[in-house]
């Protein structure tokens, strides 16, 4: 692979990032509008977390993977590949829903246990950004 497709898978994981964090974004603020016309708060992790982590979190991986792609060429930078940058985005994309979902099912029955393993995965996939991230700074310091 050459540097510049390695510069393109990174813009590209940032656009679809960018687009998730509008997704959510509509999706957070109907839901809130939703429990403001209903006068029921429920769904409060819910809100809060697909505008906090769907529109902030994802907005803020987008920025990131945008910079690292301007960083990645001419040459592709040693120990920050596409296919890291690749896993992190599936890891928050799976995260996150599964973390969405956890929160509505019922306690008690052990199933809201399921939040938890997916809330891991999104907390492993904010690792692996700050390694990527990590590791293109220090480079940016000895270019």
């Amino acid at each position: 692979m050459s540097a510049s497709n390695g510069g393109e898978v990174f813009r590209r994981i940032a656009r679809r990032y960018f687009r998730m964090a509008l997704y959510y974004l509509a999706f957070g603020l109907f839901l809130g509008a939703v429990m403001l016309w209903f006068g029921n708060d429920n769904f409060q992790f819910l809100h809060g977390h697909m505008l906090l982590v769907g529109v902030g979190l994802f907005a803020a991986y987008g920025a990131g993977f945008s910079w690292i792609a301007g960083r990645s060429e001419p040459e592709p930078l040693p120990g920050v590949t596409p296919a890291m940058a690749s896993a992190q985005f599936w890891l928050a994309n799976v995260g996150l829903p599964g973390l969405l979902a956890g929160s509505v099912l019922p306690v008690g029955l052990g199933l809201d246990r399921i939040g938890v393993l997916f809330g891991f995965l999104e907390a492993a996939a904010g690792v692996l950004f700050a390694i990527l991230l990590s590791r293109t700074l220090k480079m940016e310091k000895s270019r």
